[in-house]
């Protein structure tokens, strides 16, 4: 019987429940330890759980595994086999390092949403710059395991994820998270000042100090990705109709100093289009390649990826073929627009604020085609039209007289 009265012993009195599930690959009864409980109500309410975690897969010899490890295993072999590249496999290895410190030897077929709940939970409470939001640290902890257990539900280890979609509007309060910080948007007229800025001061600066400029005038004119700019090669300077666009097919990688060999989230060999590159930005570019040629040709160098912005300041780095870091641009940046009286106030400036300025003004353009638009800036366009369409600080005032135009006082408002 399932469940059966305890005649003897030190739990007579009670009820055993126990459950003989076949299975079905080999034909043979699954070992399951069996449970007591006290009244024969709760006893049949114990045999239904146990039915229920066997479906689960709770009793499966694999869900039996420390979850600490197994995950550990996961991320090894998806790294040894090639699927991960060096940056993919570095942060999951993190997420590894926190459920060993949490979960310690806690089984896979004992984790629980509640579990996951105060796994996430500690990590804020622990780790006093972390904050909760779309894209935070802990966010992608939890995309990683959520992940992890839909690989297990499709090997049939467990049967429910413990991590559910959108955990962390499930975990925290609405009043726990962070909110994003505001992205700046540069003006017309504060992009105009910095370009002139920049473009004045080459003039008076040895070629070798000109690098991390261009890269600005670059992200100013075609929003593109400061690790794309990083990657921009001499050849890649194309005609597109009666206008000078860049044709890139790579990245960069600061983590691993190599290029990635693709561009973000795309395949190999994939390429697209930017936005034109303006006259002024491409008669800099003209001088400057001239420029970078004879000072490559004094030191004996060869740019051997041909890259617009090889590191020229440091010799071995420009040997190895280097291009200049994202901090020097940023640096850069930050320093010219305190020359300009940029009015960003407290918010950040740094490379993505001249990306988001030119998605910013494509999505506040008449007639513009989002479709296009979207693919220049290599986005999808849903991802597009959430991040860039949006007000644009230039038009307030049109947009204001817009509103107020041909309106004539209804009635008039007696003094006071």
């Amino acid at each position: 019987m399932a469940i059966s009265r305890i005649r003897t012993g030190r739990k007579v009195g009670k009820y055993r429940v126990r459950i003989q599930p076949i299975d079905e690959v080999t034909g043979k009864v699954v070992s399951i330890p069996s449970q007591v409980t006290s009244t024969r109500l709760e006893a049949t309410k114990l045999e239904r759980k146990m039915w229920n975690e066997y479906y689960q897969g709770k009793y499966s010899p694999k869900s039996g595994v420390v979850f600490a490890q197994a995950l550990l295993d996961y991320c090894e072999e998806e790294h040894n086999a090639g699927r991960w590249n060096g940056v993919t496999y570095s942060t999951w290895s993190y997420t590894c390092r926190l459920v060993k410190s949490f979960f310690s030897d806690t089984k896979i077929r004992d984790i629980s949403e509640k579990d996951i709940r105060s796994f996430a939970r500690d990590y804020i409470n622990t780790h006093k710059n972390a904050g909760v939001s779309r894209h935070s640290t802990i966010d992608k902890q939890l995309q990683h395991l959520r992940s992890y257990f839909g690989v297990l539900q499709e090997q049939g280890i467990v049967q429910v994820n413990p991590v559910p979609k959108n955990a962390l509007k499930k975990f925290f309060r609405i009043d726990e998270f962070t909110a994003s910080a505001e992205k700046y948007v540069f003006s017309d007229d504060e992009v105009t000042k910095i370009k002139e800025k920049i473009i004045s001061d080459l003039y008076n600066l040895p070629c070798d100090f000109w690098g991390s400029r261009i890269a600005i005038l670059i992200a100013l004119d075609v929003g593109m990705r400061p690790q794309e700019i990083q990657a921009v090669k001499w050849s890649q300077i194309v005609n597109d109709e009666d206008y000078k666009v860049f044709e890139i097919n790579d990245s960069w990688s600061e983590k691993l100093c190599r290029l990635n060999g693709h561009l973000k989230g795309r395949a190999r060999g994939v390429s697209r289009k930017t936005l034109n590159i303006s006259p002024e930005v491409l008669e800099v570019l003209k001088i400057y390649h001239q420029k970078q040629k004879q000072l490559l040709k004094q030191k004996g160098i060869i740019n051997k990826d041909s890259f617009i912005l090889l590191n020229c300041r440091n010799n071995q780095l420009m040997k190895d073929g280097i291009p200049i870091g994202q901090k020097s641009m940023n640096d850069l940046l930050k320093k010219v627009c305190l020359e300009v009286q940029v009015a960003n106030g407290d918010k950040q400036v740094s490379m993505y604020t001249c990306r988001h300025t030119v998605a910013t003004k494509l999505g506040n353009t008449p007639g513009m085609s989002y479709p296009w638009a979207a693919a220049r800036m290599g986005h999808s366009l849903e991802m597009f039209m959430k991040t860039y369409v949006h007000a644009d600080r230039n038009k307030n005032q049109a947009m204001m007289d817009l509103m107020n135009q041909n309106k004539s006082p209804q009635y008039r408002l007696k003094s006071i």
